[in-house]
């Protein structure tokens, strides 16, 4: 089985895959259907259900928002990881 490393902590692929999820939910992105992570490949998949959810979370990575796609993708799983939680923890500390 393969493992990402981000900070000192290991992850598989559901491990990640959950983490993203409760990180999207924070941030009440919750229009996701899949989300596919391949800690083989560093690559993850998030199909959505709105475009505006899909173009958020590409904001979020630093990825320009597409004008139709659902889906969003990204090579790096790890900086998308970190990037998402960054801002949610942001989020969450300017709420409170």
């Amino acid at each position: 089985m393969h493992y990402l490393q981000i900070a000192d902590d290991k992850y598989g692929s559901d491990e990640l895959s959950s983490l993203v999820s409760s990180g999207l939910s924070l941030l009440g992105l919750d229009s996701y259907r899949t989300i596919r992570v391949s800690t083989k490949n560093n690559r993850i998949s998030i199909g959505f259900k709105t475009l505006e959810d899909a173009n958020t979370t590409r904001t979020i990575a630093g990825v320009p928002p597409h004008p139709r796609n659902k889906t969003f993708r990204s090579r790096d799983v790890s900086q998308f990881v970190l990037a998402l939680f960054s801002v949610a923890t942001t989020s969450t500390n300017n709420v409170a």
